[in-house]
């Protein structure tokens, strides 16, 4: 068994932690945490362009609902027009205000995307937004009603791979069954 399922396997055994893990691996192959995964070079792959699309979609939307809201408010207090309107521009520039924030969480999002490239059916591409922060904090609350947890570091994990991402080091998983074969990519970045 080579050095590197040793480590590894000590990983998953919990006799280390992830980090001291990564430590002798870098040590082992010689890398800095600047390559990807386990010993492939690092790989940028640019975001999809329909999560570009969303989160500019939301973004502006808000912004014309906001400028709606707004219009709609100072029209009230303008023209003494009916005070059922104030309420309705209220609501909607409160709208508008939320679609902003989330247009602009959206952007500055972590996303995962799988992306799956078939031969002879239609492609499959699936980005969702995913925060690992709240996911990992879920997973330490639910650890101790969940029996399959308890021994696991899946929060931790979760952890590691947030500030690997915010370190700009995405986290890119690539399947390719060859010619003619099934192509998968996991991009979480």
């Amino acid at each position: 068994m080579n050095e590197s399922m040793q480590v590894l396997e000590m990983i998953e055994a919990g006799e280390i932690s992830a980090e001291e893990g990564v430590r002798r691996l870098e040590a082992i192959t010689g890398e800095t945490a600047t390559s990807g995964a386990l010993g492939s070079p690092s790989v940028t792959v640019p975001r999809p362009a329909m999560v570009e699309w969303l989160w500019q979609a939301v973004f502006w939307t808000g912004v014309a609902l906001v400028a709606v809201g707004g219009l709609l408010v100072a029209s009230v207090y303008a023209e003494n027009i009916v005070a059922g309107w104030l309420v309705w521009g209220w609501i909607v520039f409160v709208l508008g205000v939320l679609a902003v924030s989330v247009g602009w969480w959206l952007q500055r999002a972590h996303w995962l995307s799988v992306r799956v490239r078939q031969p002879h059916a239609p492609n499959v591409l699936i980005a969702l937004p995913l925060p690992l922060g709240p996911v990992a904090w879920v997973l330490r609350v639910v650890r101790p009603f969940v029996p399959q947890l308890e021994e696991t570091g899946a929060d931790e994990v979760i952890l590691a791979l947030r500030d690997e991402i915010k370190a700009g080091r995405p986290f890119v998983v690539e399947v390719d069954e060859g010619e003619g074969g099934e192509q998968v990519q996991v991009y979480f970045g």
